[in-house]
């Protein structure tokens, strides 16, 4: 157990420490039901900037079905998130970041000063180098209570929102009535691109 433990760190170690931009074990499309719960918390009269999502993001898709102006980029439209800013007006940033650029994205968050909600898998807090980071910083956490499949299995952990300057309290819960698996289970319209 201890060898297959060490292997896989090791993989993970290697295949985080290759400079590369956004490779497909990245690419995770967000169900619906993780997107709904942000309602809840943002004005209609904000615009909102989702910097890793294409016009069939869940993101892009819910906030517009339900009134609001969002603005969205992709790497794959050449829109690099860390090269790229949105000619319109913005204020708010929603969006589920590539796994393996959390850290950079977090750190361009900040420095950009502008509200955002970020769904992060919850045992990214337990990483030494996530933890350090965060000692200085606002940080306000939206939990859902349920692990959410993505693609109908179970999931092995809780995506939940990072956020700054969105919620009333810095942590909150959120019930959901089901973790989008088995019968429940409903795949992110980014799956028909």
């Amino acid at each position: 157990m201890l060898v297959l433990e060490l292997y896989n760190y090791f993989n993970l170690y290697n295949y985080m420490k290759n400079d590369f931009h956004y490779k497909k074990r990245d690419e995770y499309y967000t169900p619906k039901i993780l997107v709904e719960p942000l309602l809840d918390y943002i004005p209609k009269d904000k615009v909102i900037w989702c910097p890793f999502d294409t016009e069939n993001s869940e993101y892009v898709l819910v906030f517009k079905e339900n009134g609001y102006k969002v603005i969205h980029s992709h790497i794959d439209e050449d829109k690099d998130f860390f090269t790229y800013t949105p000619d319109e007006s913005f204020d708010i940033i929603i969006s589920n970041p590539p796994f393996t650029k959390k850290l950079d994205v977090l750190k361009r968050l900040y420095e950009m000063n502008k509200p955002f909600c970020l769904l992060l898998g919850l045992p990214i807090l337990n990483y030494q180098v996530i933890g350090n980071f965060f000692l200085d910083k606002e940080l306000q956490l939206l939990i859902v209570d349920k692990k959410v499949s993505f693609d109908g299995n179970t999931c092995a952990f809780n995506s939940s929102y990072f956020c700054y300057k969105i919620l009333p309290r810095d942590l909150m819960f959120h019930h959901l009535d089901h973790n989008n698996s088995g019968e429940n289970h409903l795949s992110s319209r980014m799956y028909d691109e």
